[in-house]
C-alpha cells in the first residue's frame, strides 16, 4: 500500500507537501490544483515499469496516460537543470521507501532518464540503484512489480458501444483506462477467480459476470447483462443490457450512458486482488445522487478486501458516501481507513480529518458549500 508521496519539479509541483494515504482515499477540490498530477505520479511510474522493469526510463506516453513530452511534465517554474523527484513511502513488507530522480533525455523528448533510485529497506538502510549486486536488482524488480499492479479507469470512459473485437485478456487483467477490455473480461469470466466474499451480493454464483450484474442492479436499481457472440465462429462480442424488469434486452445506447460509464468501475473493483491499487476518476459521471452513494459504498467494500482505492471526484455525494461507509457496520472500513485531500485555490492541499462519528472537524471554507450559497441566493432574490 502507498503510504505517502512527495513530489518535486513535476507539473504544477515545485516541492509538494507529503501527501498521506490510507486504504480508501478521496482527492477533491478546485479544478487545476494538482489532483490529477498527483495521481499521474503513480500512473507514469506504473506504465514505465511495464516497459522497463529496471525503471531506467520514464515513459511519458503509454497505455495509462499520455502527457506529451518532457517540457510538459517538467515544472516550468524551476530551472532546466533541476530533476524530477518522486518520493514514495510504502508498507514495509519488502522495503519502506523508494526515491526516484529522473532527468531529461537529451535525444528523446518523450522519455526521461533515471538519474538515481534509492530504496530504503525495512532496516532503514539505503540502497543506491546503480550498484549491481543481485539483491539490489531484485529489490528494483520487486518495486517494479508493485507499481505494475495498478488499475486505472479515467474520466474519459467509453460510452455505449455496439460491439468489440474478441481479444485475449492482457497479462495483468484490467478493464482498461476507458473500459475497453470490459466485454472481453465478462466473456472470459469463467477463467477468473471468484469475487471476494466481502463483495458478494445476491444468492447466485460468485463469478465475475454474475456479481457484475448484481452490483449494476444494486447501484442502478435494475440491470441484467448478456454477452452475444460467445460461439467460436464469431470474431466480435456485443453487450446487451436490460434496465427493466422484463424479458427484453437492449443495446447499451438505448439504456443510458450511466450503465456504460459504471461498468468498468464495477468490473475493476471485482477483479482487483489484495495488494493491488485502483485509481478512478469522476465515478459520479452520468449517475444520479443515490447511485453515486452506492458506487461509493461499493468501493468502500473493495477497500475492505485489501485493495487500495484512490478516487478523484467533485461530488459531495461521493464524500458523504465515504463518511456513511465508515459508520456502516456491514462494511469493514473505519474512519481511520479513510484519507481525504482537499486541493484549494492557493495550491496548498489540506488533509481533512474524519472522526469516529463521520464528522470532518477541519472543514475548510469553500469545501462543498455551494448548496448553502445557492439556497441563500434563492432566499435573497425571492424576497
Amino acid at each position: 500500500m502507498i503510504r505517502e508521496i512527495q513530489i518535486q519539479n513535476f507539473k504544477c509541483f515545485v516541492d509538494s507537501p507529503p501527501f498521506t494515504f490510507s486504504k480508501l482515499n478521496l482527492l477533491t477540490g478546485i479544478n487545476g490544483r494538482g489532483k490529477s498530477s498527483l495521481l499521474q505520479t503513480l500512473l507514469i511510474l506504473s506504465q514505465s515499469s511495464w516497459k522497463n522493469p529496471d525503471l531506467k526510463k520514464l515513459f511519458i506516453n503509454d497505455e495509462l496516460i499520455q502527457l506529451g513530452n518532457f517540457d510538459d511534465i517538467k515544472n516550468s517554474e524551476t530551472s532546466r537543470e533541476k530533476n524530477i523527484h518522486f518520493n514514495i513511502k510504502l508498507d514495509p513488507i519488502f522495503f519502506k521507501q523508494a526515491k526516484f530522480e529522473y532527468k531529461e533525455n537529451e535525444t528523446d523528448s518523450l522519455l526521461a532518464d533515471l538519474h538515481e533510485l534509492t530504496i530504503i529497506d525495512s532496516k532503514n538502510e539505503e540502497i543506491k540503484y546503480f550498484k549491481t549486486t543481485k539483491e539490489q536488482n531484485d529489490n528494483v524488480l520487486t518495486l517494479s512489480a508493485i507499481l505494475q499492479k495498478i488499475h486505472f479507469v479515467s474520466a474519459d470512459r467509453l460510452g455505449p458501444v455496439k460491439y468489440v473485437d474478441k481479444t485475449n485478456l492482457p497479462e495483468f487483467v484490467h478493464a482498461g483506462t476507458t473500459g475497453e477490455h470490459c466485454i472481453n473480461i465478462l466473456n472470459n469470466s469463467d477463467k477468473l477467480p471468484l469475487v471476494n466474499d466481502n463483495l458478494y451480493l445476491g444468492q447466485d454464483a460468485k463469478s465475475v459476470i454474475q456479481q457484475t450484474e448484481e452490483w449494476l442492479n444494486y447501484i442502478l436499481e435494475g440491470a441484467k447483462i448478456e454477452i452475444i457472440g460467445k460461439d467460436k465462429q464469431s470474431s466480435v462480442l456485443s453487450l446487451l443490457i436490460n434496465s427493466r424488469k422484463n424479458s427484453y434486452s437492449y443495446k447499451p445506447n438505448n439504456v443510458g450512458f450511466g450503465y456504460s460509464y459504471i461498468l468498468p468501475l464495477v468490473l475493476t473493483g471485482l477483479i482487483a486482488k489484495p495488494g493491488e491499487i485502483i485509481i478512478v476518476e469522476n465515478p459520479e459521471a452520468h449517475l444520479h445522487p443515490r447511485a453515486q452513494s452506492k458506487i461509493t459504498e461499493f468501493f468502500a467494500k473493495v477497500a475492505s478486501c485489501g485493495v487500495q482505492v484512490f478516487i478523484e471526484s467533485h461530488s459531495e455525494h461521493i464524500l458523504n458516501g465515504l463518511r456513511v461507509s465508515a459508520l456502516n457496520p456491514n462494511i469493514k472500513i473505519s474512519y481511520k481507513d479513510i484519507s481525504i485531500t482537499y486541493f484549494n485555490e492557493s495550491f496548498t492541499p489540506m488533509t481533512l480529518t474524519v472522526d469516529e462519528k463521520g464528522k470532518i472537524e477541519n472543514w475548510p471554507e469553500g469545501f462543498f458549500d455551494q448548496q448553502e450559497i445557492d439556497l441563500s441566493s434563492i432566499f435573497k432574490f425571492s424576497n
